[in-house]
């Protein structure tokens, strides 16, 4: 029987190895939802809170729930990659919300700065950014 552990960190290093052989700044987290900078299983330079799960069968509903509350920490927007066994190595179903699937389709967000970012900062940015847009549009009618 394979420990599930060794398994899940297997798994998570192969999509941290896989985003960075695709040119996307990213590591695997070692702490992997512990007490540091990130939530996720894999942190990047993409605002994406990574769950990574390698299973048999999953209950998505249950772990997009916890993806979206660890996302209310680290406000990034929730990313799960499944790896199915059977499945090649390299292989993942990936699952986003419709609105970042909507952003990437469109090409509405702002290119990927990979320099890695204190989210709490980042939000606080955002925040700023979103309350000037506000003000702006105010002063235009």
């Amino acid at each position: 029987m394979v420990n599930s552990k060794k398994k899940g960190n297997h798994f998570e290093n192969v999509w941290a190895n896989w985003l960075i052989d695709n040119g996307i700044k990213a590591w695997k987290d070692g702490a992997s939802g512990g007490g540091n900078r990130e939530k996720g299983d894999v942190g990047n330079g993409l605002n994406l809170h990574m769950e990574i799960k390698a299973v048999q069968k999953i209950n998505l509903q249950k772990v997009w729930k916890k993806a979206l509350h660890e996302c209310e920490k680290t406000h990034n927007n929730p990313l799960v990659a499944i790896h199915f066994n059977g499945m090649p190595e390299q292989d993942y179903i990936v699952v986003i919300s419709n609105h970042d699937w909507q952003e990437l389709i469109k090409g509405e967000s702002a290119p990927v700065d990979s320099t890695y970012e204190d989210p709490k900062q980042k939000w606080a940015i955002q925040n700023a950014i979103t309350a000037l847009k506000k003000l702006l549009k105010h002063y235009e009618n």
